[in-house]
């Protein structure tokens, strides 16, 4: 597939990137405003988010780099930042839902749901539909979400219980939430017949604060491991970075897939199907190529089953997909 290329001038694009203070958006917001486009780092934290901005116009001095105030934990959060949103811009081109969070203590949201499926899937579940017109108005819309290698650790019973861990384990929460991510950006893309482009991205493993954020058992047995570990073979954030960028920016991207079967004469279906991670062994690290789902993730049925359980817990019906 080649080397990732971003789109060399973005100027009167508008991105969104949730999670960008740090790490992997940061990495990715860096890149994007860099590239000419009108970027907005959707954060918790106002401090940090500036202290990220000022970083990305340190590099890009004419940078278009805003903030805006977002906790994924929060339905009520979410809501008022898309309506802040609608307020600032009148289309969004690109979406790139890639904050998380990765086995923390066990705890719920203030909504009452397992914080892993509660911040990685429903937060950014809701957070797309409540800009689903923003994104309907841009010419060539783009949604990007962020899993990870491990979705496919995650068990098939207990998708939908978003109130409780799978078998107790955090571990176990955390695939379940990037499982859930890919699914949902499967479905999202077959909902949207051809309105939007709906693409999943992972970064195979790449340096970040993640690990850092876990707390508890996870990080006194598991977090020095991973840690240390990271240090030997991960890539760096602006390496991991690159699946996603491909899939938020390249033209190639919109034409590359797991399809199904080819037939003679027609185009391949790619809808549902369009998923990029490294190429190097495991998935870990490498250039952006087309990456495997597991089994669940792959089921359409199973997909909207998780879909239409999101859209009951959070209350967002993606009424503007008809």
């Amino acid at each position: 597939m080649g080397a990732t290329k971003v789109v060399e001038n973005l100027s009167g694009r508008t991105v969104l990137v949730t999670g960008a203070s740090s790490g992997l958006g940061f990495a990715v917001a860096k890149q994007l405003a860099g590239a000419g486009a009108r970027t907005l780092l959707a954060c918790r934290d106002a401090e940090r988010a500036g202290a990220a901005i000022e970083r990305i116009r340190t590099a890009h001095p004419a940078a278009r780099a805003e903030f805006v105030r977002l906790d994924l934990a929060s339905l009520e959060s979410v809501e008022e930042a898309a309506a802040e949103l609608a307020d600032r811009a009148g289309e969004l081109d690109v979406l790139v839902n890639n904050a998380g969070v990765m086995a923390p203590p066990p705890g719920h949201t203030p909504d009452g749901f397992e914080v892993q499926i509660g911040v990685n899937h429903l937060g950014h579940f809701a957070l797309t539909g409540h800009l689903l017109p923003l994104l309907l108005a841009a010419e060539q819309p783009r949604v990007v979400t962020v899993t990870s290698v491990m979705h496919k650790l995650a068990v098939r019973n207990e998708l939908t219980d978003f109130k409780i861990l799978p078998h107790g384990s955090n571990w176990l929460g955390y695939g379940r939430s990037k499982l859930a991510n890919l699914m949902f950006a499967f479905e999202l893309d077959r909902r949207a017949h051809g309105r939007l482009c709906s693409i999943a991205a992972h970064p195979g493993v790449a340096r970040s604060d993640l690990m850092a954020r876990t707390e508890g058992g996870a990080r006194k047995v598991l977090g020095p491991l991973m840690r240390h570990g990271t240090d030997l073979f991960a890539q760096s954030a602006d390496q991991g970075a690159r699946p996603i960028l491909f899939a938020a920016t390249a033209k190639a991207a919109l034409k590359a897939g797991g399809a199904r079967p080819r037939v003679r004469g027609e185009d391949p279906d790619l809808t549902g199907t369009r998923f990029f991670g490294p190429r190097g062994p495991g998935g870990l690290r490498g250039a952006p190529t087309v990456a495997g789902a597991s089994g669940p993730a792959r089921d359409p049925e199973l997909c909207r089953e998780l879909w239409v359980a999101s859209a009951e817990a959070t209350g967002v019906r993606y009424a503007a997909l008809g």
